[in-house]
């Protein structure tokens, strides 16, 4: 960073300061970062004895990041740069303003023939322009000059305004030489009028003498934000900075500048000026509510703001009260004015503010500003309203002056309310108010004569009743009821808390009886056999009323209304029934019978459904209890591994294969949905050579994708070769030849089409464990897939899938049906209980109790949670040029694909994710949309070089076997290239082949290289052809471009060039000369070549 830099960061004024300060730095200390910034750090002395931190970033190469000084016009890095940062700059630059490097002499230039330098040639050429020099410069695409051009008139206007502030700069700094800091004083001045308008705020500015008004406070800001010298007289001329204020103006001036850009930002959001304050003195300006309470705020501990006396809370206030004929007369002293701010409210008079809170104040200031002044007249009858509506509001806050009692006699006692419930019949309820005046009662049947009520309490209640209730009756007050379910359960509910909150309620006997007690629910469960006996009791409540009571709680309401017309509030007493009907879809007539019978595999979700319920005895036998702890506790179990295993298991695999083991030994079966790679195919092995070992002689079926066939063997034999393994493949006769070896196997494997096909095979056959790998393949219920597994006959069956659910929550509900037919409720059940609810509505009770059911029959894993000391995941990212027949292809995509994203409609999503996987296939490989493509692939390319490279360079031998265009060696991975096979490489012993491998790799290599070679040479030696023609013909290097600027194809120059030259013309024959010299120069390069090439095949 050099001083001209610095000059242009800090300005012209604040440069020259910091020049003057440059001597004062001191304690310098510099720091760099791991990413090559440098910190500097120093103290800079200021005008006095204060010291100042200052700090700057400056990056690797010099450049300016940021800075900040602990001055008052810095404020750390919040303000503009200061002069102690530009003196920290200045200091850090190594060599004076003063000393320049001298410029290198220039090397005298040869001698060349026919060619002139310097200037003169230049002017001559210039003054001369003729054909031969115009057509050379429209060739190298200059622009034709034509008139002198002119500035835009903004541009104009930017010039001017920033050479004003470069006068403006130099007479601040003339005026700001020795100037003072902190002398500048301001003082608020408050204007409030009785009129009703807004708060007017104006300024007076003095060096701690003579006050000055300012007369525009707008100006005064700008004049601060740009430094200027302002005068306000003969004894006050100063430079406007910041750090010329005081603290008390500055913070003025920021509550000031504050709500400017806030007014600045509502003009430019509306587009309209706001509204000014007419007839306002001259210099004021109107304060908003926020304004007005920071000012407050601000100097509430002077206790005065801009001339008025400043207080906290309500003034001393006296209500006095004079009779008038008919009536009253009701004033309130002394007389006091209303302000309202953003978070207070404001009450003053000639000298003096009182602030209030704005709660406080939210009741009381109606009243002072309709009472204060000349007052209001009262008749007898509206006084007495007062007395109970206004005066209950300002009584505690203010002193009445009433000699002669008029209001006192009119102040009413202030009355117990009572409310009384009853139900006249079921489903119905009656409310009615009653009001204690000490001894006398007020009903809304009978009420004293001449008592002096309070009409503001009455109507309170009665406005409360209302919001529940119907009023009954015309009286006042009145009677309240209703017959309608819905608002009885809203007033059972809300209402009779809110009664008590505002008096007392009194309830009888029939209101009682509404609500019915909840009933006491036990269940107890035992296992007898293979299924669950389960025993539901609710005590006294009517059994006959339980299907009705499920459908209430099905149906989310807070009341049941019984067949007696009580009222039973389901609360979470009774969740236990709810459980119970949608877990475990007990409806109830079943619970009626006391007794029900559930299959064993219910026992995990009834556990889970009854555990934790409060308001529910419940009751296990110890068969349930040892089934519970088996699912709680997988992982200790005393199921072990086979010692004969192939391989040790992970702690995790040890797990799945005791949970499978867990399954099994109660007849369920699960999914075991671990991530990919984490080694299903294992343990699922590991158990079926356990239940071998335990004397199982059924075999058990393998059912996965073709292409997983044979991995499965493959694993078999490696892991666990005690088992016997078929492969079901080949022709149909073949398959049924095998079939009659499967008694005698211990684990058959077969695809699901095979599965499918060979149905009549799978009849006769029992199989002990029915296992589906890649499960997802059943998601959709309706397939032929799905209903031939579900027809094989088997004791246990499992899911191995690592995506249970890919699209939709139905595709558990397939798995499910396969694994235990009947467990789920039916397909249109579960859409509308389970799947409609948590995908659209998100409600969480339908997840609970979806979790409630599948959880204990799924076993999931991630990498994440169980491989800790696998390394992260490493990615590498390569970017590919597209070959040109490639990018032509996708170019013209997008244009297809712009035109049928324009014609389609806003809410057809499918076409732009067609039209998205369109152009990913051909970046991946043309031949994915096109069969006749003949071009190549920019992938491809790539993949064959990388694996190539590999091949060649690893240490491993390599071979492979080539018969009829494919590669049968399993494991090699082929390397094609424009639809030709050219090798492929596979990990293997010595073989004599290898030779034959390598040489047609390398052979294949270099026709590519040699291709490459060309092209580059080709390129090169055409820049090389322009440039020589150029040369040749012009015969003016003076004229010719920079090596790197940017100018015209020649080709296209010269085709242009000839469409409209004069014919014989110098500017022709220049044209006709190069495009010659270009021929020629071109034809000799690839004369060249072609020799060169054709010597490298020979040899």
């Amino acid at each position: 960073m050099d001083r001209e830099e610095i000059r242009y960061l800090l300005g012209s004024t604040i440069y020259a300061r910091a020049k003057a300060y440059e001597n004062r730095v001191q304690d310098l200390e510099c720091e760099t970062a791991e990413n090559g910034v440098r910190h500097l750090s120093a103290n800079v002395r200021g005008s006095g004895r204060n010291l100042y931190r200052t700090q700057a970033w400056l990056r690797q190469n010099g450049s300016f990041v940021s800075a900040s000084c602990t001055c008052p016009f810095n404020e750390n890095g919040e303000g503009p740069c200061c002069k102690h940062i530009g003196a920290l700059l200045l200091h850090e630059v190594d060599e004076p303003e003063e000393k320049m490097e001298p410029k290198p002499e220039k090397k005298a230039l040869l001698d060349i023939p026919g060619v002139q330098r310097g200037t003169e040639f230049a002017k001559e050429a210039a003054a001369r322009k003729d054909s031969y020099v115009s057509g050379l410069e429209m060739l190298f695409g200059r622009k034709w000059r034509g008139d002198e051009p002119v500035s835009d008139v903004q541009a104009q206007e930017l010039l001017r305004a920033y050479q004003e502030d470069a006068l403006a700069e130099v007479e601040s700094l003339t005026a700001s030489d020795g100037q003072q800091r902190g002398f500048a004083e301001l003082e608020p001045e408050l204007i409030l009028d009785y009129s009703g308008q807004p708060p007017l705020l104006r300024l007076r500015i003095s060096d701690g003498g003579r006050q000055y008004v300012v007369k525009s406070i707008p100006e005064l800001l700008t004049a601060i934000e740009k430094e200027r010298s302002v005068s306000y007289g003969k004894t006050l001329a100063f430079v406007h900075r910041w750090d010329a204020f005081t603290s008390e103006a500055q913070k003025i001036l920021t509550l000031l500048r504050r709500q400017q850009d806030t007014v600045k930002s509502v003009e430019a959001a509306t587009g309209r000026p706001t509204r000014s304050i007419a007839n306002g003195p001259a210099g004021s300006v109107p304060l908003s509510g926020e304004l007005l309470d920071e000012l407050v705020v601000l100097y509430e501990p002077r206790g005065e703001v801009g001339g008025y006396a400043l207080r906290k809370g309500l003034p001393a206030l006296t209500l006095r009260v004079e009779k008038k004929r008919g009536g009253v007369h009701i004033v309130v002293e002394p007389s006091l004015y209303t302000l309202q701010g953003l978070d207070y409210s404001y009450l003053y008079n000639e000298d003096t503010i009182w602030k209030l809170e704005r709660a406080e104040a939210a009741r009381l200031l109606p009243a002072l500003n309709a009472l204060c002044g000349s007052g209001l007249f009262f008749t007898s009858k509206d006084a007495v309203s007062f007395c109970s509506f206004v005066l209950p509001e300002l009584g505690r806050k203010i002193t009445i002056d009433d000699p002669d009692r008029l209001l006192l006699n009119q102040i009413p006692l202030e009355p117990v309310v009572q409310f009384y419930l009853d139900a006249p019949h079921m489903g119905a309820v009656r409310v009615h108010p009653e009001f204690l005046y000490g001894e006398d009662r007020v009903t809304p049947f009978a009420a004293p004569v001449d008592l002096l009520r309070d009409a503001r309490a009455e109507r309170r209640a009665g406005r409360l009743l209302q919001t529940y209730l119907t009023q009954q009756t015309d009286t006042s007050p009145a009677e309240y009821g209703t017959d309608d379910e819905d608002t009885l359960v809203t007033f059972l509910e809300e209402g009779v808390p809110a009664l008590l909150a505002e008096g007392e309620v009194y309830l009888s006997d029939a209101f009682r009886d509404l609500q019915a007690a909840p009933p006491k629910i036990s269940v107890g469960v035992s296992v007898q056999g293979s299924v669950l006996d389960l025993e539901v009791d609710t005590g006294e409540f009517p059994v006959s009323e339980l299907k009705a009571l499920l459908k209430s709680l099905h149906q989310k309401k807070r009341y049941h209304r019984l067949r007696d017309g009580r009222l039973l509030r389901l609360d979470d007493s009774l969740e236990v029934l709810d459980e119970l009907n949608e877990t475990l879809e007990l409806s109830g007539a079943k619970l009626g019978q006391n007794h029900a019978q559930l299959p064993l595999y219910r026992a995990p979700s009834l556990d889970w459904a009854l555990s934790g319920q409060t308001g529910v005895r419940f009751n296990r036998d110890d068969a349930f209890r040892r089934i519970s702890r088996s699912f709680h506790a997988v992982k200790d179990s005393e199921y072990a591994p086979p010692a004969s295993l192939q391989k040790t298991l992970r702690k995790y695999q040890r797990d799945g294969y005791r949970w499978l083991r867990t399954l099994d030994g109660y007849g369920m079966g699960g999914i075991l949905a671990d991530d990919m790679g984490l080694g299903k195919t294992v343990q699922v092995l590991s158990y079926l050579l356990a239940m071998k070992q335990n004397g199982q002689t059924l075999p058990s079926l393998i059912v996965c994708p073709a292409s997983l066939v044979l991995n499965w063997a493959e694993e078999c034999q490696k892991f666990t070769p005690e088992l016997s393994c078929v492969v079901v493949d080949g022709d149909a006769a073949h398959r049924a030849e095998l079939a009659e070896s499967w008694p005698a196997a211990d684990l058959v494997v077969t695809s699901y089409d095979l599965l499918r096909r060979d149905e009549t095979l799978y009849e006769g056959q029992e199989f002990y464990a029915c296992i589906l790998d890649e499960a997802q393949a059943i998601k959709n219920h309706t397939t032929q897939k799905y209903k031939a597994v579900c027809k094989v006959r088997s004791r246990v069956r499992f899911a191995l899938t690592g995506t249970p659910v890919e699209n939709r929550l139905g595709e558990l509900w397939s798995i499910f049906s396969f694994l235990m037919p009947g467990y789920l409720p039916p397909y249109k059940s579960f859409c509308s209980r389970f799947e409609k609810p948590i995908v659209q509505e998100e409600d969480q009770t339908a997840v609970r109790r979806l979790n409630q059911l599948t959880g204990p029959f799924i076993l999931r894993r991630m990498k994440s949670d169980v491989l800790k000391e696998l390394p992260p995941k490493t990615e590498n990212v390569y970017r590919i040029e597209l070959e040109e027949e490639q990018r032509k292809l996708y170019l013209a995509a997008v244009v297809d694909a712009r035109e049928k994203l324009q014609a389609a409609k806003p809410e057809d999503k499918m076409a732009v994710f067609a039209v998205l996987m369109r152009l990913r296939e051909i970046c991946c490989d043309p031949r994915l949309i096109a069969d006749n493509w003949e071009g190549g692939s920019a992938k491809g390319m790539y993949a064959m070089y990388t694996e190539i490279v590999q091949a060649l360079d690893g240490s491993d031998a390599f071979y492979c076997r080539y018969d009829s265009h494919a590669f049968l060696s399993r494991g090699a991975s082929p390397v094609v290239y424009r639809n030709r096979i050219i090798g492929a490489v596979y990990a293997y012993e010595y073989d004599t082949e290898q030779a034959a491998l390598l040489e047609g790799l390398q052979s294949n290599l270099l026709k590519l290289s040699a291709g490459i070679a060309a092209a580059v040479v080709l390129g090169v030696g055409r820049a090389i052809g322009e440039a020589m023609a150029i040369i040749m013909v012009a015969g003016n290097v003076a004229n010719m471009p920079g090596l790197f600027q940017s100018v015209r194809f020649l080709t296209t120059g010269i085709i242009s060039g000839m469409s409209y030259a004069p014919v014989g013309s110098l500017y022709q024959q220049a044209l006709f000369s190069i495009g010659l010299v270009l021929f020629l120069f071109i034809m000799l390069i690839n004369v060249f070549l072609n020799v060169f090439i054709k010597k490298r095949k020979e040899d």
